[in-house]
């Protein structure tokens, strides 16, 4: 049995089991949709019990009817709203799929789903319709991850650039690449098995061909950090003294106060993030905890994590106290193989105009946070250190398995041009393994772990 039989086996148990789950966000709204998935047989019999086998009996494919949703323990009615079933094997999960769609109250839509959990069903797990939607052929693992990325998208440019991927635009991309090396190296080995039959100059080793590919497959590994990104927004790293100011700017920067401002030195234990949306750009601005000497075991924790925060960021942000800049005579700050970073003074309603334009001559952006002075200015830096080509109308990766695999795909190929055609037998073997990376870019070798890693960040219901 080979590994993609086994999964798709290990996956098909899992699959058996009729599951639901709540499909709608948490908190109240208009309407909300319990969704389940499983056999045929099993969801004519959910239905039969929650519904009534008349109205069961009578529902329309694809098409909603009004219903009055009971319990299956005591027939009491739940909610009347909305019913509609969805045939297999042309669904999102491949399986038989029914919706309830609802008054969109909490206290409804759970106790909907307990009636269903009586009549049979599971809880499904994070992303399980998903999941199910992969095993069943519906759906490729990279069109999975758009999925993903596109309930998160919190941007136009994130929208549009999961729409590409579910459209099947990298699995068509990586499929060409595939047959191209496939090509190689059936002539590559031709050389090997009919070195006879072959006339002067047929077949063989193509280094042009091969260059070319690696030089597309390389801008798309390239394409990682901007479309990772895109996904999760750009993490903007606020970093310096104790009291410096960080967390009146952070206040300031997002509008409303989000984090403990104090004089006493410390207050910032830990790293206090929210996402903001700026122009169409994303960000995740981070406060963190203030650098010093500290003895208090929390605090000590604070600065690392303050430390781990600032070798992770995209962009940092050094505040410093302006009073204090000025007094003192030490160079900025300076990372030279680090992120880019942006010099902020605080406490600019403290500082005359001299003071001022010192500092700004010095690369130093002034601030008065509590006041709202030279926010704008600052925001403008920060959505221009965001930008980085990330505007979504290129093919981007976003996924550590994506480019994990195209990595491997792409040493396959160096490897082949390092061999070239004094070593046919290598060269061939390398290309079929940069093939076989390719392939596990689309899913079609991926182990269960992989799959495991990808659903978990799913949301229950999708």
């Amino acid at each position: 049995m080979t590994s993609s039989e086994r999964i798709l086996q290990q996956a098909q148990a899992l699959a058996d089991d009729l599951i639901v789950a709540i499909s709608t966000a948490p908190g109240r709204g208009a309407i909300g949709i319990v969704r389940a998935s499983g056999s045929e047989e099993e969801i004519s019999t959910l239905l039969h019990q929650v519904l009534g086998e008349r109205v069961a009996a009578n529902l329309q494919p694809r098409r909603l009817q009004l219903v009055s949703l009971r319990s299956p323990e005591d027939g009491g009615v739940i909610d009347r709203g909305l019913v509609v079933r969805f045939p297999g094997p042309h669904t999102y999960t491949g399986q038989d799929v029914v919706e309830f769609h609802l008054h969109g109250s909490p206290v409804i839509l759970e106790l909907a789903t307990r009636a269903l959990q009586a009549a049979g069903a599971r809880p499904a797990q994070p992303g399980e319709f998903t999941r199910r939607a992969v095993t069943t052929g519906r759906m490729t693992l990279v069109q999975a991850e758009a999925v993903d990325a596109l309930v998160r998208a919190e941007s136009e440019a994130a929208v549009r650039s999961a729409h590409r991927h579910l459209g099947g635009e990298l699995g068509t991309r990586a499929g060409a690449w595939r047959d191209g090396l496939l090509e190689v190296a059936a002539a590559l080995e031709a050389i090997v098995d009919f070195p006879d039959e072959l006339d002067e100059g047929e077949g063989g080793w193509d280094e042009v061909g091969l260059r070319a590919l690696q030089n597309e497959m390389t801008v798309l590994v390239d394409s990682f950090e901007a479309g990772r990104r895109l996904v999760e927004g750009v993490r903007v790293v606020l970093t310096g003294p104790v009291n410096a100011g960080k967390s009146t700017l952070f206040n300031g920067l997002l509008g409303h106060d989000r984090a403990i401002v104090s004089d006493r030195p410390g207050t910032t234990r830990d790293v206090v993030a929210e996402t903001v949306s700026w122009g169409g750009r994303v960000l995740r601005l981070e406060d963190t905890a203030g650098l010093r000497g500290a003895e208090d075991p929390v605090e000590a924790e604070g600065i690392e994590r303050t430390q781990e925060a600032t070798r992770r960021a995209d962009v940092v942000v050094r505040v410093q106290d302006g009073r204090q800049r000025l007094a003192s005579h030490g160079g900025a700050p300076q990372s030279p193989t680090g992120p880019p970073e942006i010099l902020v003074a605080t406490h600019g309603d403290l500082l005359s105009p001299s003071e001022r334009a010192r500092l700004k001559a010095e690369g130093w952006s002034v601030v008065a946070a509590p006041q709202g002075d030279g926010l704008r200015a600052l925001r403008d830096l920060l959505m221009r250190a965001a930008q980085g080509g990330v505007d979504g109308t290129s093919l981007l990766i976003h996924t550590v398995r994506q480019r994990d695999a195209l990595e491997s795909a792409l040493s396959a190929v160096g490897e082949a041009l390092r061999v070239g055609a004094n070593e046919p037998v290598l060269a061939a073997l390398a290309v079929r393994s940069a093939g076989r990376s390719l392939e596990e870019l689309c899913g079609q070798w991926s182990d269960e772990g992989v799959l495991d890693v990808l659903f978990e960040r799913f949301c229950i219901g999708k």
